[in-house]
């Protein structure tokens, strides 16, 4: 260990010198590029030369297609030179093939009347457009138009008509619900409405109205604030009589979960300024923005519509007229198009910025629609009177400066794991030596290693980016791990070490039998094959978005090494990396955290008003709500999820083996407890930094982040010196690879004692043994890789959340039962898997069935099983005190076995 220890020291000294050398390096440059590119143009109507484009077009996806229909033009003349508006009837379908988008000729049937300036939203079932106006006025018709792919065609079919006729309106769709609101007939509207569409006997349903003024051609898209998925309203118009019409520069939202609005001030154009915008386009992007499209300020607007009202003044003489006419048309004539601007509204922050202008026309009274995974703004009215046939699209890239300094730095932090493997590999000469090192790790290193295992990326990014978009309510979450340590130590750590077992599931067919043990191991299994793909997914997505590595690419480069030097070196080179990589993990993080205080542009005072205001430390709350973050739901919630970990987790308990005795076995628990205190305060600082870093720097949080678990990672690459950003990224792999290699190791053990040892029972100590373990651990990293690969395709949002409910939903029962046979003398055999089984049950109809937060999943999985169990036995014989000797709390020190000795 001496060899591995100089090794280190002199990798450090290496690592020393290349961040000392990044402080005269510029920092990296990474942001976004926002390319547009025309992906078509509109066909032409039939016997017509070409296409003038359409305003007030409904447009949406379904099954892959871009569905396009209705719309308004001038087709003749201009409206002031007496043009007349026309209506149109027509659907158009966009479609890929391969690599080019073509349209669908022969599009039949077409929608049953012409119409234009309707809402409409792409839902599962179809494009699902709303009202709209046409030559006959406003409408509350209904249609949906859907897409067969197979047959291509299209399909369009009556919907339930709107409560009133409504031009004008916005709409989205959210989990089965189209929502409307503000609207215009005769005159303006707020009320807001929402439709079950997959309920056929369902009606409008009316919802908490809008509050402020009525209006119109308002901007409406859904996004996360942190807290939960928020439908956010922007702008819009009110037309009045006798005066001009009043353009709004307001922002709202509404909650999903309180259903009522909220408002958010005014839109903003990044610089402070405060603007009016109408009719433009909004659409969320990324992981916490919606970006609105051009629009209308209203200023020429209001001056033509002014103009319109003198005209009627009864005093106006002749002469007067004629100019007020030629000035109308002056204006028209002349007229620059609408706003350019892109604006950004991070809903977490609530800040504006603004990004790079359209580089074309930008199109008002269109809709934006996501189309394989690219924005479209289709057609739209350009100036007055002017429609464009063409269909924008807009795709954000990145450009990457992670440098070669940060890619040395990264590259030799991976290189010093795969060494301390072919190192430590020479002391690999048995079964014990691959599972329990001998018995010779120090306790400090022990404890490190429990310390870094439970920690893991999960800590490393998703911490700060929950407390980036929430509060430190969580924080009693780590500390539950501080008050479960006397409990593990007292009464679950004798039985590990006198019992001397290699695999905790050992102790379960000595409790109670062999049946019990095997689908406690299998579901340990499982639950670590699930917990690698997430362990493996969460740093990949980081490192994606800030250099030119896919993700795919990342989960094979960690997998692969991972499985390498854990293979070679065993539980050894486990815990010993995993000191190495907590060092670089707590060491990385706190520099930058002071980096990170002294980059924002606070007094202190203003410091502790903004996070005062906006509760950003705010560590309780005492509302009696079991479905949120309230302290009973995490401090319950905390404590059971953590002695199941701690108490029957293979992957922490082998920790505990690997020290020489039970004394310091008990030191090494205590040591990765009292870790929790000081990386709780330092991860949960970073994201309250992090939140007052972008608060005061709305411009450097650019939508290309996509995830919001990458917040973290996306502030060292895009504000830190070169060399600390890859010491940075190599911590975020460090908290990977400690959890990564744990479960590989850990899962061969039990798939090594508890399955391969029944079946070769003369073999526990040969040989073949070994081989078998370490072609076990291989394949079990084999298959986390894959399924992390797989995670990769699904578009998890929140880790953090999944993680816990992964613990929770299935892990909360085994350690019910290890509980309650530490506990019970009275439990038996069959009511240990009628409690286990139960358990599973009942956490499934918690799942489906009720609002319970996450946090509580392994409580109730916990208390369940071993209410069960204990309940169940009592139809069954109690064991006897034979068996029960030196098996639970009262018997422990009962125990003389000459075998185990």
């Amino acid at each position: 260990m001496v060899k591995v220890l100089k090794f280190l020291f002199f990798g450090l000294v290496f690592f020393s010198f290349l961040i000392n050398a990044s402080l005269a390096q510029q920092k990296p440059k990474i942001y976004g590029d926002y390319e547009w590119e025309q992906l078509a143009t509109l066909p032409a109507p039939d016997g017509e030369g070409a296409s003038l484009g359409y305003a007030g077009m409904y447009a949406g996806t379904h099954n892959g297609a871009l569905i396009l229909a209705g719309g308004a033009n001038f087709p003749a003349e201009k409206p002031w030179k007496g043009g007349k508006k026309k209506f149109w009837n027509k659907i158009h379908v966009l479609i890929k093939d391969q690599s080019e988008v073509k349209w669908v000729e022969g599009i039949a049937p077409s929608m049953s009347e012409s119409m234009a300036y309707g809402a409409s939203v792409s839902t599962p079932g179809g494009v699902f457009c709303l009202g709209g106006e046409n030559e006959d006025g406003y409408q509350s018709s209904t249609w949906w138009i859907s897409w067969n792919e197979s047959m291509q065609e299209v399909t369009v079919n009556d919907g339930l008509p709107l409560p009133m006729p409504l031009s004008n309106a916005s709409a989205v769709y959210h989990e089965g619900f189209v929502y409307l609101v503000g609207g215009e007939n005769e005159q303006v509207w707020n009320k807001f409405y929402r439709l079950n569409i997959n309920d056929p006997g369902a009606n409008w349903e009316s919802l908490p109205p809008l509050p402020g003024p009525e209006r119109s051609h308002a901007m409406m898209a859904i996004q996360h604030d942190g807290k939960e998925q928020r439908i956010y309203l922007a702008g819009g118009r009110r037309k009045e009589a006798g005066a001009p019409t009043v353009f709004f520069g307001d922002l709202f939202s509404f909650s999903f979960n309180n259903m009522r609005w909220e408002s958010h001030g005014s839109i903003e154009d990044g610089a402070g300024n405060k603007i009016p915008l109408a009719a433009g386009t909004a659409a969320p992007f990324g992981s916490g923005h919606i970006l609105l499209f051009g629009g209308d300020e209203g200023k020429i607007y209001q001056e033509l519509e002014q103009i319109a009202l003198s005209l009627t003044e009864p005093s106006l003489n002749s002469s007067d007229s004629l100019e007020l006419v030629d000035e109308r048309e002056n204006l028209l004539d002349s007229h620059p198009g609408f706003s350019r601007r892109v604006l950004a509204y991070h809903a977490v922050t609530k800040t504006w910025s603004r990004l790079a202008d359209l580089p074309f026309k930008a199109p008002v009274t269109t809709p934006s629609v996501f189309w394989e995974g690219t924005l479209v703004l289709p057609s739209g009215e350009v100036s007055p009177g002017v429609r464009t046939p063409g269909i924008q699209s807009m795709v954000v890239s990145k450009k990457e400066g992670f440098g070669w300094l940060n890619y040395s730095v990264l590259g030799l932090y991976l290189g010093v794991l795969v060494v301390m493997g072919f190192v430590i590999s020479k002391k690999q000469a048995s079964v014990s030596d691959f599972f329990k090192a001998g018995g010779r790790v120090p306790w400090w290193a022990a404890g490190i290693s429990v310390f870094g295992t439970q920690l893991s990326a999960i800590t490393f990014m998703a911490i700060p980016s929950k407390t980036f978009a929430t509060d430190w309510t969580l924080f009693w979450l780590l500390m539950t791990i501080i008050m479960v340590s006397p409990i593990i130590i007292f009464w679950f750590l004798p039985f590990f070490r006198r019992l001397n077992l290699t695999s905790a599931y050992e102790y379960l067919e000595m409790r109670f039998d062999k049946t019990v043990r095997l689908l406690g191991s299998l579901i340990y299994m499982a639950l670590q094959l699930g917990r690698l793909g997430i362990v493996l997914l969460l740093p990949s997505l980081a490192l994606a978005v800030i250099t030119d590595i896919d993700v795919m690419t990342c989960i094979l480069l960690m997998g692969v090494l991972s499985i390498l030097y854990t293979v070679l070196g065993g539980i050894e080179a486990v815990i010993w990396t995993d000191v190495i990589q907590v060092v670089v993990l707590l060491g990385g993080a706190l520099v930058c955290l002071v980096l990170m205080v002294f980059s924002i542009d606070l007094s202190w005072g203003e410091l502790a008003a903004f996070i005062k205001e906006d509760q950003k430390m705010r560590l309780f709350d005492t509302q009696l709500d079991f479905t949120g973050t309230a302290i009973w739901v995490i401090l319950w919630g905390g404590l059971a999820s953590n002695i199941v970990q701690y108490g029957s987790d293979q992957t922490v308990i082998q920790r505990y083996l690997t020290t020489k005795d039970e004394a310091s076995a008990s030191k090494s628990i205590v040591t990765g407890a009292l870790m929790a205190l000081p990386s709780a305060l330092i991860f949960f600082s970073i994201g309250t930094a992090l939140y007052l870093f972008y608060l005061t720097h709305p411009q450097e949080l650019s939508p290309v982040m996509t995830n919001t678990d990458s917040i973290f990672p996306w502030y060292i690459v895009t504000q830190l010196p070169n060399g600390v950003s890859g010491l940075l990224i190599a911590a975020v792999f460090a908290a990977a690879m400690s959890s990564l290699d744990s479960s590989m190791n850990s899962v061969a053990t039990v798939v090594t004692t508890d399955f391969y040892h029944k079946i070769f029972p003369n073999d526990s100590k040969g040989k073949h043994t070994l081989t078998f373990a370490r072609t076990v651990t291989v394949f079990v990293g084999v298959l986390g890789t894959g399924f992390a690969l797989l995670m990769a395709t699904m578009g998890i949002p929140s880790l953090w959340d999944q993680f816990n409910m992964l613990i929770g939903l299935f892990a909360g029962g085994l350690g019910g039962i290890f509980l309650i046979g530490i506990l019970s003398s009275s439990t038996n055999a069959r009511g240990a898997l009628i409690g286990l089984l139960g358990s599973a049950l009942i956490q499934v109809l918690v799942k489906t069935q009720t609002a319970l937060s996450i946090h509580l999943y392994a409580f109730t999985g916990l208390v369940s099983a071993m209410l069960l169990a204990y309940l169940a036995s009592k139809w069954f014989p109690r064991p006897s005190k034979e068996k029960l000797t030196g098996l639970t709390l009262k018997t422990m020190g009962k125990r003389i076995n000459k075998e185990l000795v």
